[in-house]
């Protein structure tokens, strides 16, 4: 990798954070407009999906134009063999390979060339430096799997510890002690697990200057557990592994700036209404992704930020469209409906919602011993807030496990994908 290529490009990437509107804009259009063109060009997948819905290319115009340009599905992806998804002239074989966690019972493998590996890179470093990271900060990393050291990292520059999801949190948690991290990167589940072991065993951690919670949806929860045991509020990132990290939380807290710059990202809703997240990564050549639906829902924020940046903004961010209680009538009930309810409540842990059946739900909680007496309590709140056709049951648990790909789904219904949300109406961009 060029290490000074890179940080030119990081550079860039900052300075775009405040550029104006119409810059901003322009510059999208110019990159989504060649990308379009080497999609068309150069990959089968394509080529076939644009001519069957009769679209080329020269049909783009500006950013107004967007919604003429053809969905791409993830089970599409899926079923298409490398040779249809991968540019011609470039080997599969010889690209970096990362998959999907696969919840569906097929994993999405994607393909990555040496440019789009640095694009990642480069991507992911800029919301790092969004918060004031230094190349001399220690980073301790929890993932499913063990990332590799880069070159540069071996003469001390951004050293980086890694630690496998696979441990126990205990492990983590003496990591942690002896590397004295400047940042911490993992998961919310994971995020949680080490917050309560530091906590459980009385452990006098030096507060990190930053840490990052992404791979799944920051409930507030976590994030005060977080707090109260680092001295410090993590900042919650949104990205997929297909597409890297592109939506972060700034030091105000005021909802996820998108990376404009590298992504253009879609809200398939009306204003101020939730809708499915369709994104193009702008810097994805290899193996372009363009209007790629990422089966999550979210919400434009139209307000800017206070911070300053210009960057577009989303006011919230659900998750995946099936993290969902569904009603009869196809109605969808998110998370945040329910922690309305239960964030009242200081001596409640993790949650999950579970839906077997329509009009069935299942809300399992972690309670101390001396909260036990709240269970009806709870019940009774909770009930009184949902539809009256639902019928609630409330258990307590010891702990919640982890979903595949290390994540903690605050909401798992098995009824999402039957019923269609209501038909929504207008499309926002950011």
């Amino acid at each position: 990798m060029d290490g000074w290529k890179t940080v030119r490009l990081i550079r860039q990437a900052l300075a775009s954070s405040r550029w104006k509107g119409e810059d901003l804009r322009q510059v999208q259009e110019e990159r989504l407009l060649n990308l379009l063109i080497h999609a068309y060009q150069n990959v089968p997948l394509y080529r076939k999906l644009y001519r069957e819905a009769g679209y080329h290319p020269e049909q783009f115009r500006s950013l107004d134009d967007i919604d003429k340009i053809p969905i791409l599905q993830k089970d599409r992806l899926k079923l298409a063999r490398p040779e249809e998804v991968v540019a011609q002239g470039i080997d599969p074989q010889r690209c970096g390979i990362v998959e999907t966690s696969g919840s569906t019972g097929i994993p999405l493998r994607i393909f990555l060339g040496a440019i789009d590996q640095q694009w990642q890179r480069v991507v992911a470093w800029r919301i790092l430096f969004e918060h004031g990271f230094r190349w001399t900060d220690r980073t301790l990393e929890i993932r499913m799997t063990v990332g590799q050291q880069f070159f540069v990292q071996r003469f001390g520059i951004a050293p980086k510890e890694w630690c496998s999801i696979l441990d126990p949190p205990e492990f983590w948690a003496k990591r942690a002690v002896e590397t004295r991290p400047d940042v911490i990167v993992a998961g919310a589940g994971t995020l949680h697990a080490l917050a309560e072991t530091v906590q459980t065993l009385g452990l006098n951690l030096p507060s990190p200057r930053l840490i990052v919670s992404d791979s799944e949806t920051l409930s507030p929860a976590t994030r005060q557990l977080v707090r109260q045991a680092f001295g410090r509020d993590p900042v919650d990132v949104y990205g997929l592994v297909e597409l890297s990290n592109f939506a972060w939380e700034c030091e105000r807290r005021a909802g996820f700036h998108v990376s404009a710059d590298s992504h253009i990202v879609e809200v398939a809703a009306a204003s101020g209404e939730p809708g499915p997240i369709i994104t193009t990564a702008l810097g994805m050549w290899t193996m372009p992704m363009i209007r790629y639906e990422t089966g999550d829902l979210g919400e434009v924020e139209s307000a800017r930020c206070p911070c300053g940046r210009t960057l577009p903004l989303l006011r919230r961010i659900y998750g995946r469209r099936v993290d969902s209680v569904v009603l009869q009538d196809g109605r969808r009930i998110f998370w945040p409906f329910f922690h309305e309810v239960l964030g009242r409540y200081e001596e409640l842990g993790q949650w999950r919602i579970l839906q077997d059946a329509i009009n069935q739900v299942h809300l399992q909680i972690v309670l101390t011993d001396k909260a036990q007496c709240l269970l009806s309590r709870i019940k009774s709140d909770l009930q009184a807030v949902l539809p009256g056709e639902i019928h609630l049951r409330v258990e307590r648990v010891e702990t919640i496990p982890l979903s595949p790909g290390e994540k903690t789904r605050m909401i798992i219904s098995k009824v999402g994908t039957a019923i269609e949300p209501h038909p929504v109406s207008g499309r926002e961009g950011v």
